[in-house]
């Protein structure tokens, strides 16, 4: 019979660590003890918590089985029969839980690190009563020293007095009781120093104490500290400690023993050593030029709360004047030699990674409403409406979203509920989602400009049990399907008879409980995102939550560093059912460090003015609105002036003042990073914004994978879409289709019979593509290839691309397939008149002299621009349907290839 080990703490860093190692040994099986009201709450939180720890995901149901209790009660929380079966079942029992809270009072840590750790005690007593206990480990931490200096032994044990704080003072009285039940059970108490993040990934869960100063230092807030040059850092990463408390656990001469996890004081690195090193790393890496820490050691000098962390507190591990000898560690696990140079440097970049936010198992939902009741990192919103600024407190939005959730479970939604919305961008959108995600309902978000019997298909295809409307358009054409649903408005004004109004619902639950959890996985499903449609009927792409909280992370880790540790504001003005700004651009903001304030603008109109109000850290647009600033410097006199001028000084001057009016006037001058994506730009645009001295930054998804690759901060290169995003994999198949492996690819379509999107487990993107050391360049779109009747394979986004560069032109399509050469229709601003035909044809004719000869673009018509969604040439994204322009226009297509004239 194999070992059964209890394992308390077992969602927490340490305690995910040491249940990892302990699936290894293949006679263990493991019993997870997690605080929850039920066993089915506890699952659920096991799962959020090892989401990436597959091995343990995986077991749940086998070798690991997770139970709910709670170790500050008797029997643990637990009935007694489940006790009892407890008490016969364990042979091993790791104690890794404790309130690791600084701040937290006295009786709060007592209760789970003094009481818990006697209950826990009584659960062993029991057992070995009953059968012969192998092992009890007892975590504790070598700071239950307290204020003693000099040689500290690991038999050692403080008198009880001389804390610095309330959390030694109780991991010491927890220990004591470990200690005084050797004489009767087989423990063992293990004492870490201070444990920091994997020696190879730097991933951890809480930035504790050792990380403070770091985020101090990286983020300017701290140059001068109290701390001794030569003050040895007594840190230790989490590996070395789970392997060791595993070791020791099945080791039967660690009976009876108290074993120091440190590292020997030797091989610890000295304060002014870390700082040098993390100097010179932000330096390389971050671009970051910090100056010299000033070291000065200032005993008895109290050091006042700042920005929220309590720096008080730290002195006691920054003072340290003692050594902590390892006689019995080095004996049971062996020697140890800290290589903190090879380690330091994964730490930094985790930490930077995740701006040194604490990892949780929250969904985007609920990191929301963290943030939104956050008073260190606090959020604000404001909506433009009709070019008027509505100020929104986070505090208001909070509540509506509270209300909203319990509104709507009384309406009947609840988790797995499939709920349809629609309606323009704003905080009452932000509040329905919010709230939906809370419930553990799947969103089903529609464009607005969605004609109805497209809608009454999707809500057919999606399943969707109910309708969330802000469009009076929609509201006003509901289809027979739609008008079947249940159905809320968040429109302003009276709804038409049937329908729900939000502010109804809400009115009367301002005062609506709060919903610390909602009822779903971070493996369940979060939403259903539809595609354009451009190459048939749209489909239903299925996120998880997961999914949503690793793209939300990862978007606001990608924002230069300056950038998002200062106060960040962000402009939401595409579709909040795209998945660029539904997903990245809603729930990014919330991971990042820093004060936020969002902006929703509700009428695209109104961007201009809303970007100049704002001052966006980072923007994200389609192509249209920089050809559209480009534009604007061709019209200006400096602009002119610039474009006329030679190389040399006198043009690297213009370009200055180009930049700095261009960005000034397009409210861009304090964005950290513009970024363009969901179409082709012209790799000239991209070239000419360069040459003043703005980084226009390429990028690279779609809706099956929102972001794949990113031209990143300093890293820019123009002429690709940039290099994949951390832990995503881009390969080139054979017939040069790009394809994606990563966190951020989509678990499939969620429409019966669809073709699923995968090849040997690689996402097939339809689009073609090659890599040039290591960033990506896209060749144009699988199934838009065209292909001349003398066999020549041409790509029309590229052409498209630069041809709608030419002034006044607002679109532009390609064609080819199967004929002797390529024509173009144009769209333009107002009427096609002869003049505009003729800026037209010259600007194609420099446009050829840079394209190959089967690529030019020998014929083309000049239309007046008349595209829209309703009458079914464009996708509710802006997307060309090709087909159906292509059967509007048969006519003047023929025209092209029959007459002699280059022009109509």
């Amino acid at each position: 019979m194999g070992s059964v080990v209890l394992l308390t703490g077992a969602t927490g860093f340490v305690g995910t660590e040491v249940g990892s190692r302990l699936l290894d040994r293949d006679d263990v099986s493991l019993i997870a003890f997690v605080k929850a009201a039920t066993d089915d709450e506890a699952r659920r939180v096991a799962l959020r918590s090892w989401y990436d720890r597959t091995a343990l995901t995986g077991a749940i149901g086998g070798r690991v089985e997770v139970i709910a209790g709670d170790l500050t009660q008797p029997l643990l929380g637990l009935d007694p029969d489940a006790y009892a079966t407890l008490v016969r079942r364990l042979t091993h029992v790791v104690h890794a839980a404790a309130n690791v809270r600084f701040d937290a009072s006295l009786d709060d840590l007592r209760s789970t690190n003094v009481v818990g750790t006697a209950n826990v005690l009584a659960l062993a007593r029991a057992a070995h009563a009953d059968h012969g206990l192998e092992r009890l480990l007892h975590i504790s931490t070598a700071y239950v020293a307290g204020r003693r200096t000099g040689e500290i032994g690991e038999d050692d044990l403080s008198d009880g007095s001389g804390f610095e704080n309330d959390y030694e003072r109780t991991k010491f009285e927890a220990e004591r009781l470990a200690r005084d039940a050797m004489a009767g059970l087989p423990i063992t108490v293990a004492r870490p120093a201070m444990i920091v993040g994997d020696s190879r990934t730097g991933e951890i869960a809480t930035f504790n104490t050792f990380y403070v100063l770091l985020r101090r230092y990286l983020t300017r807030r701290t140059y001068a500290m109290p701390v001794s040059p030569r003050l040895r850092v007594n840190v230790v990463p989490v590996d070395y400690v789970a392997d060791a408390i595993v070791q020791l656990l099945m080791d039967p001469r660690a009976e009876g023993r108290t074993v120091h996890l440190t590292a020997p004081w030797s091989s610890l690195p000295t304060a002014a050593e870390v700082l040098r090193e993390v100097r010179g790393w932000a330096r390389v890496e971050l671009g970051l030029r910090l100056p010299r820490p000033i070291l000065v050691p200032l005993p008895g000098v109290p050091w006042p709360r700042r920005g929220g962390d309590r720096l008080d507190i730290l002195l006691p591990y920054l003072r340290e004047r003692r050594t902590f000898r390892r006689d019995h560690a080095d004996r049971l696990i062996g020697p140890y030699e800290l290589r903190w140079q090879t380690y330091l440097p994964n730490l930094i970049r985790y930490a930077v990674g995740r701006g040194f936010l604490h990892r949780s198992g929250r969904t985007v939902h609920e990191q929301a409403m963290y943030r939104l009741r956050s008073r260190r990192l606090p959020v604000r919103y404001v909506d433009i409406v009709d070019g008027q600024a509505h100020p929104r407190s986070a505090e208001g939005v909070r509540t509506d979203v509270l209300a909203s959730a319990n509104a709507l479970r009384g309406i009947g939604i609840g988790a797995g509920t499939r709920v349809a919305i629609v309606g323009p961008n704003g905080t009452r959108y932000l509040t329905l989602e919010l709230a939906l995600g809370l419930l553990g309902a799947i969103t089903v978000p529609l464009y607005a400009t969605t004609p109805s019997d497209e809608i009454d298909a999707i809500l057919r295809s999606s399943g969707a049990e109910a309708l969330i409307v802000g469009s009076p358009r929609i509201l006003e054409n509901l289809g027979p399907v739609a008008s079947s649903l249940p159905t809320v408005s968040f429109c302003r004004g009276v709804p038409p008879e049937g329908v729900l109004d939000w502010g109804d619902l809400v009115a009367n639950r301002a005062e609506a409980p709060e919903i610390e959890r909602a009822p779903v996985g971070l493996a369940d499903v979060a939403t259903l995102r539809y595609t354009s449609g451009t190459t048939g009927f749209p489909k239903g792409v299925t996120f998880t939550h997961g999914q949503l909280r690793w793209m939300a992370e990862s978007i606001a880790s990608l924002v230069p560093w300056r950038a998002r540790t200062r106060p960040v504001s962000y402009v939401s003005f595409l579709p909040m059912n795209h998945v660029v700004e539904g997903i990245l651009g809603t729930y990014g903001p919330y991971s990042m460090p820093a004060p936020v304030e969002v902006a929703f603008v509700e009428d695209i109109q109104d961007v201009p003015d809303a970007l100049r109000s704002v001052h966006p850290t980072v923007f994200f647009s389609v192509p249209r609105l920089y050809e559209k600033v480009w534009a604007r410097v061709e019209a200006s006199a400096v602009g002119r002036r610039f474009l006329a001028s030679r190389d040399g000084p006198a043009k690297r001057a213009l370009g200055s003042a180009v930049r700095r009016t261009v960005l000034r006037r397009a409210g861009l001058g304090r964005c950290a990073q513009l970024i363009v994506g969901s179409a082709p730009i012209p790799d000239g645009l991209l070239t000419r914004f360069h040459e003043i001295g703005v980084e226009v930054h390429d990028a690279y998804g779609l809706t099956e994978a929102p972001l794949l690759t990113l031209n990143r901060s300093g890293r820019n290169r123009i002429g690709t879409v940039g290099e994949p995003l951390p832990g995503t994999t881009v390969r080139i198949a054979e017939d040069g289709e790009i394809l994606a492996r990563g966190p951020q690819v989509t678990i499939g379509y969620a429409d019966q019979g669809a073709t699923q999107p995968f090849r040997d487990g690689w996402l097939t993107t339809g689009d073609l593509g090659h890599m040039e050391d290591g960033y990506l360049v896209i060749d144009g779109r699988k199934k838009e290839l065209l292909k001349t009747s003398y066999g020549k394979y041409l790509n029309p986004a590229k052409i498209e691309a630069r041809l709608r560069s030419i002034p006044g032109v607002t679109n532009a399509m390609v064609m080819g397939e199967a004929r002797r050469f390529c024509t173009a229709l144009l769209w333009v601003e107002g009427t096609p008149t002869d003049a505009r035909r003729d800026v037209v044809a010259e600007a194609i004719t420099e446009i050829n002299r840079s394209l190959s000869h089967p690529e030019q673009v020998k014929r083309w018509a000049v239309l007046a621009d008349d595209l829209s969604i309703g009458a079914g040439d464009l996708t509710p994204n802006l997307k060309l349907k090709r087909e159906r322009i292509v059967a509007r226009h048969a006519d003047v297509i023929d025209g092209l290839y029959e007459r002699e004239e280059v022009r109509v």
